[in-house]
């Protein structure tokens, strides 16, 4: 007979792993660069623009854009690039610095 492999939860996982500095320093950079990713497509959405459109509006190429929505990390957009995207859709980027929680 088989045996049962207890199942758990992303929440159970995550918090578990949480305790660890380098996969909680990895985990919010990555949670950062999917905020952007859906904050950019939600807004581009919401304008109405394709994504080809954007592209060419901000000079740069349209699977670029694409692969910013996804929220891929491996080739991080700079800031310019983020402010560029943002005033092509009729947004102001606005930085802010807080305390870590």
């Amino acid at each position: 007979m088989k045996k049962k492999i207890p199942s758990k939860s992303l929440d159970q996982i995550v918090s578990k792993y949480q305790k660890n500095e380098e996969f909680k320093i990895a985990y919010e950079e990555r949670r950062f660069y999917l905020q952007v990713a859906h904050l950019i497509r939600d807004l581009r959405e919401k304008v109405g623009f394709s994504q080809a459109e954007v592209a060419k509006k901000a000079k740069v190429s349209q699977p670029m854009i694409a692969r910013l929505e996804s929220g891929d990390h491996r080739r991080t957009p700079t800031i310019e690039t983020i402010h560029r995207i943002l005033s092509i859709l009729g947004y102001q980027l606005i930085l802010e610095v807080k305390p870590a929680a």
